[in-house]
Formats: C-alpha cells, sequence, structure tokens
C-alpha cells in the first residue's frame, strides 16, 4: 500500500483529478456568471407620465410586479428605486381609462413580464376657485373685556380638488376661540371646508393653508352707580 501511494502513477492520478475538479469549478462559476437568470420585483410603485395638468387621477393600482432577466452582476445590490412602472396618459381626458403598464430598467436589465400588464385608471377634471373665508367666532374674551374688531389675512384662499369633490364645495370657514383673549391677539388657523349640509368635505388643495385672524380687544365700560335721589 505504501509504494502505491508513493509511485509516481498515484500522483499523477490525484493530481488530474485534483485539475479536473478545479476545472469543474471555475468552469461552473463562469457558466453561472455568464447565464442570464430572472429575478421578479413585487410592488414596485406605478406612476403617471403625461398627464394634462388640468386633470388629475382620482382611482389607479398602487403598484405591478415586474420581472427582469440579466446577469447576476447585474441584480447586485439593486433596489426598486432603480425600477420605473408607469402609465402613460398622453391625450387622456376625464373618464376611466384601459392603459398598459410599462417599464424602465435603470441598470438596462430587459423587461421579461409585467403584471398586471393593464390596469384601469380614473381621471377627473381638476377645478379651481377662490372663496371668501368666513370667521366663526366663539368663547369669551378675559373678563372686563370685549372685541372691538377683527381682520382677516386672506379674505380669499384658493380651493382645488377634483371635479366629484369640488361641486361639494360650500363654506370656507375659520373657527377662532376667543376665550380668555385681551388687547390685542394673532392666531394663525387652517380653514375647513362645508358642503351645503354642513359635513366637512376633505382631499382638497388649499392655497395658502393657513389664514391669519387679528383680533382687537378693548375694555369693557362699567356703568357709573346712579346717586340720583340720594340726600
Amino acid at each position: 500500500m505504501e509504494k502505491i501511494l508513493r509511485s509516481n502513477k498515484f500522483v499523477m492520478i490525484v493530481a488530474l483529478f485534483i485539475a479536473i475538479i478545479l476545472w469543474l469549478f471555475v468552469t461552473g462559476d463562469q457558466i453561472t456568471r455568464t447565464t442570464p437568470q430572472r429575478e421578479v420585483w413585487r410592488d414596485v410603485p406605478l406612476e403617471v407620465e403625461n398627464l394634462s395638468p388640468d386633470y388629475v387621477v382620482t382611482d389607479m393600482p398602487a403598484s405591478v410586479d415586474v420581472t427582469l432577466e440579466g446577469l447576476p452582476e447585474d441584480f447586485a445590490d439593486l433596489t426598486v428605486a432603480e425600477i420605473e412602472a408607469y402609465v402613460d396618459l398622453s391625450d387622456k381626458g376625464s373618464g376611466n381609462h384601459l392603459v398598459p403598464v410599462q417599464a424602465r430598467s435603470l441598470r438596462g436589465l430587459e423587461i421579461v413580464l409585467l403584471e398586471p400588464e393593464q390596469v384601469r385608471v380614473s381621471i377627473e377634471a381638476f377645478l379651481t376657485d377662490d372663496f371668501e373665508v368666513e370667521v366663526n367666532l366663539i368663547g369669551s374674551p378675559a373678563q372686563g373685556w370685549e372685541l372691538y374688531q377683527y381682520d382677516l389675512l386672506p379674505e380669499e384662499i384658493l380651493v382645488g380638488a377634483p371635479e366629484s369633490i369640488f361641486e361639494r364645495v360650500d363654506r370656507v370657514v375659520v373657527l377662532v376661540d376667543k376665550t380668555g383673549m385681551r388687547l390685542m391677539e394673532s392666531v394663525e388657523l387652517s380653514p375647513v371646508v362645508y358642503d351645503p349640509d354642513g359635513n366637512r368635505v376633505e382631499e382638497l388643495v388649499l392655497d395658502p393653508s393657513l389664514v391669519t385672524v387679528r383680533l382687537e380687544f378693548q375694555r369693557v365700560e362699567t356703568p357709573e352707580p346712579d346717586n340720583a335721589g340720594e340726600e
């Protein structure tokens, strides 16, 4: 046995075996690195392109799944931010539209599959108008003081919303609680929008989003006692 282990023939066989193992390892690694692979990226945010500024999307899937193909090294440290999924809304107006989903990969990876391939997009006209701001005063000033006057800046604000929401807008109000106030007070408040039934209307664009109410108070004059008839 010892003679066999020391023989040149045995050494050559072992060396050949090691060489084959190394060759298989290197070749396999090269095949792996040069063979394209596919990866599925789920929940890629779906964006909008080329929509007219006169319109707004009111309903659309938030994300899609994107299948990419490329070399393993192309996927190294890839993030979802490097994949763009979008719908092209050129020449699309109000209504429901079935549009194809498109995608880009910033590394040049091939886009193999998009799921879904089409999405339904709802579009509405975006309407704006100026509304006068009403001031609703509640509460009582500090004892011995009364409200003399107030100023509102600005007196009007721009309200914008999709048409189905905008048509509900009736009044724009700021609620001022003057409890404990005296002398001069200034408060910044967010206007509240109501429909004709007194319900709040949400999902609006308000410009500006805050208004300033300046209030001036004066002392309450105490009537002098009536001394008539006293001796």
